[in-house]
């Protein structure tokens, strides 16, 4: 964060603290002053940012700085399997505190968990190799609809223009609800897929060839997640944090519909 930015934040901090004083004060001096100092306050913001809108300019700050604190306090601290995970903030906007939480979910699950679960590692029988191929197209789906959605954010950041900002938001909008449902549908499915494995190779199935093989991961893999696990084991817990994701992803589902 350079100098202008962090000393606009602190003066749209001090506005909103006064907004507050305004709307409580019952002391009619008292809040002719406080609307005096609000005044300057965004005079002084407006110099900051001459040929920008000034409201808009306040509330794109304020947004940012909601977002933060949204994410200092949130964590996944009550999931077993996600308390690893970290929040970052890829959108400033408070309404995507969702999207922040399924793209960093994204990532991590991207990183450490799914990469089990190729052929390298998970020797299936046929049918659940092309169902597997399947659950991989689907990721990458999820994968293009995240990236869309980054680069729309991206897009509103460096335009100039209050109409294509205007555009920009629907799209945001648009894009981020998309990439929800498509991610949430990936999880329902891959929780499914992985937990008909589990369960099969409980009872003595064959689906899974190697159930018992302990993972060993190539040199070039940069995370190790179940380095020495039996193939099983590491399917049961990608099962759970499944169940986890579940449970924070919370979309409608139009199967029912």
């Amino acid at each position: 964060m350079d100098e202008k930015e962090e000393q606009a934040r602190k003066v749209v901090k001090s506005i909103k603290v006064l907004e507050g004083v305004l709307k409580t004060s019952p002391n009619p001096t008292q809040r002719a002053r406080v609307k005096r100092e609000i005044d300057r306050l965004r005079k002084m913001l407006q110099e900051m940012y001459p040929d920008e809108n000034i409201e808009e300019i306040e509330e794109s700050i304020y947004d940012e700085m909601t977002a933060d604190d949204d994410i200092d306090e949130n964590s996944f601290a009550g999931y077993e399997y996600l308390k690893d995970v970290e929040i970052e903030r890829i959108s400033p906007y408070r309404d995507d505190s969702e999207i922040n939480e399924a793209g960093s979910i994204l990532k991590y699950f991207q990183e450490r968990i799914w990469g089990v679960i190729s052929d390298q590692h998970t020797k299936l029988d046929f049918s659940n190799s092309g169902e597997r191929d399947t659950l991989y197209r689907m990721l990458d789906q999820c994968d293009r609809a995240f990236k869309l959605f980054s680069q729309t954010i991206d897009d509103i950041d460096r335009t100039k223009s209050s109409e294509h900002i205007n555009q920009l938001q629907l799209m945001r909008v648009k894009q981020g609800r998309i990439f929800l449902l498509t991610l949430y549908d990936f999880f329902k499915k891959a929780r499914q897929f992985v937990s008909n494995l589990v369960s099969d190779a409980e009872f003595g199935g064959t689906m899974i060839l190697n159930p018992d093989e302990q993972v060993v991961y190539a040199g070039y893999e940069e995370n190790k997640t179940f380095e020495n696990w039996e193939v099983v084991e590491s399917l049961k817990y990608m099962k759970n944090f499944f169940d986890d994701v579940l449970q924070v992803i919370k979309v409608p589902d139009v199967d029912k519909f």
